[in-house]
């Protein structure tokens, strides 16, 4: 294997998240990390960014074995490549996804709060939950929102104030209705209809 190509393959095993489909090359604003020599327009291309906080352009909108390192001639800075500079620590903590589990004081006080991300530049990037100590070490590469999700009450109240909160964070995180449902974790009073009724549907189903 040539050195260039051992390259490109250290930085596709060191990504952390890419950009597929980025953007399409403009006349004179990359040029080839080989050679130097000018990119021609026209071209897709997307974005490997590792675990070292390194930004890296690639020819062609989706990573291959033969895709070529290219580099952007001046410009402005990205907002990841300006957080780079802010940042000394090469190894920074990405926010992880996790499946939340209420407690038994969340049942109580009937709601608790949620905490969901996505990559900031990058509006179809997938929405994820995480837990509320990676919600309060926010990065500037992710976007952030949290919300009350109540859980206790009964069905129709539930599924009443779940699907408002559902309708108004999705003006600002479309496609977040799709990790949600009005009864996500949703407990019935004990001994109530609701908590009868849904006996009865187990006991069927058994």
């Amino acid at each position: 294997m040539s050195k260039y190509k051992e390259k490109v393959k250290k930085i596709h095993d060191s990504t952390d998240f890419k950009r597929s489909f980025a953007g399409v090359t403009q006349v004179g604003e990359f040029v080839y990390d080989e050679h130097e020599s000018s990119v021609q327009p026209g071209l897709n291309y997307h974005v490997n960014y590792t675990n070292s906080k390194k930004e890296v352009f690639m020819l062609g909108g989706s990573h291959s074995p033969s895709s070529k390192i290219i580099k952007k001639v001046g410009g402005v800075k990205s907002l990841f490549t300006k957080y780079s500079d802010l940042t000394s620590n090469s190894k920074d903590k990405y926010p992880e996804g996790i499946l939340p589990i209420p407690t038994d004081s969340d049942y109580r006080i009937g709601s608790f709060t949620r905490y969901f991300t996505q990559l900031a530049n990058n509006p179809s990037a997938d929405i994820f939950e995480i837990s509320e100590e990676d919600n309060d070490q926010q990065s500037v590469l992710y976007r952030y929102i949290d919300f009350k999700w109540r859980i206790s009450g009964t069905k129709n109240e539930v599924t009443r104030d779940n699907q408002i909160t559902m309708n108004s964070i999705n003006s600002e995180f479309q496609g977040i209705v799709r990790k949600l449902f009005p009864l996500q974790f949703w407990k019935p009073p004990k001994n109530s209809p609701d908590s009868l009724q849904k006996k009865l549907v187990l006991l069927r189903s058994s």
